[in-house]
């Protein structure tokens, strides 16, 4: 409509009192909008988002979950460099982390409170990342079919009697690329390339999740396996007969596989002061049992596990070499794919 027209229509006062108030709404909107953290959230299929809802309530700050693999966020973060919106980033699994912070993605924490939290062996040397939550990847029998006993570490998944009785989940996973890329580091290639090519002979049936591997034994389709102890623990508290057990590996010598979950603050985050906030409320204790809620160990040392795997805190762990196992991701995939771990 023609300027002339909408003055003789409209008063001049009238106009602006108008473009005052449109312009008064849009930056309300726009500030209403607005999270006070953004978190790029690798854990956002753990259903965990309890530990984020409590900070919420707890400080009254309003947090921005974006869900995605750990995979995907960190090609996101690299991607958007020095424009991304995110101020955390939480994956499942440190060689992500690992990834992170060797990009430059990730900047130091000086935190007491993080620090009081989280004990060393689960932290990063420099403070660019710190564990959330502990994860064993361990060997797992059917209560119905194999005897106690008769696995007793990570070999004795090739034992022969297991021919045509192994379940794995896919070597794409990067939980099983971790746990090869740190058997390489402590133990070496060719130890680790003996260790596989064992499985490989007993001709393994090749799952898409652990779930699968877990519902595969149950389904007398195999006899043991190898998945992530949280697993589990959910199908024991859905069903506490459920026909599978853990097997413990390594308990006389290093101990069981273990990895973190964690989480780092992304360098130049915009919300710097509030996402240090949610760092630290993160390995307190409250949200800490909103984590081990789902299986999960606590990093927390004040928090145990879950009542109905609480004597699971006893298991000897080996925790993953970060640095060293993310130095040979690239190894662990290439020698996956050699021995035929599809």
């Amino acid at each position: 409509m023609p300027l002339n027209l909408i003055r003789s229509r409209w008063p001049l006062a009238v106009v602006a009192l108008l473009a005052v108030i449109a312009g008064l709404v849009a930056a309300t909107l726009a500030l209403g909008g607005s999270p006070d953290v953004v978190v790029y959230n690798g854990r956002s299929h753990y259903g965990d988002e309890q530990a984020f809802a409590s900070f919420e309530k707890e400080t009254g700050l309003d947090v921005e979950l974006r869900g995605g693999t750990a995979p995907e966020l960190f090609d996101r973060l690299r991607q958007e460099g020095d424009e991304t919106p995110a101020d955390l980033l939480v994956t499942t699994d440190l060689a992500n982390l690992w990834r992170a912070k060797e990009a430059g993605l990730l900047e130091a924490v000086d935190s007491e409170t993080l620090a009081d939290r989280v004990p060393v062996e689960y932290r990063d040397p420099d403070r660019q990342w710190w564990g959330l939550s502990t994860r064993i990847r361990t060997p797992v029998v059917s209560t119905e079919r194999v005897d106690d006993g008769a696995v007793t570490s990570y070999a004795d998944l090739g034992d022969e009697r297991f021919r045509g009785r192994l379940c794995l989940r896919t070597s794409n996973n990067e939980y099983n690329q971790s746990f090869v890329a740190d058997q390489i580091a402590k133990r070496g290639e060719a130890a680790t390339r003996r260790l596989l090519e064992s499985w490989m002979a007993n001709d393994p049936e090749v799952l898409g999740s652990d779930v699968d591997v877990l519902d595969a034994i149950a389904a007398d389709r195999c006899d043991v396996g190898l998945v992530n102890h949280y697993y589990l623990a959910r199908e024991l508290a859905d069903d506490p007969a459920f026909p599978v057990a853990p097997a413990w590996p390594d308990q006389d010598g290093a101990g069981a596989h273990e990895n973190l979950s964690g989480v780092g603050l992304v360098r130049g985050a915009e919300h710097r002061e509030a996402a240090i906030r949610l760092m630290e409320h993160l390995v307190g204790e409250e949200a800490q049992r909103e984590i081990v809620a789902n299986g999960e160990m606590a990093v927390n040392p004040d928090v145990p596990p879950a009542d109905h795997i609480a004597d699971w805190d006893q298991v000897v762990t080996d925790p993953i070499d970060v640095a060293s196992a993310g130095e040979h991701l690239e190894d662990a995939v290439a020698l996956m794919q050699r021995v035929g771990w599809r």
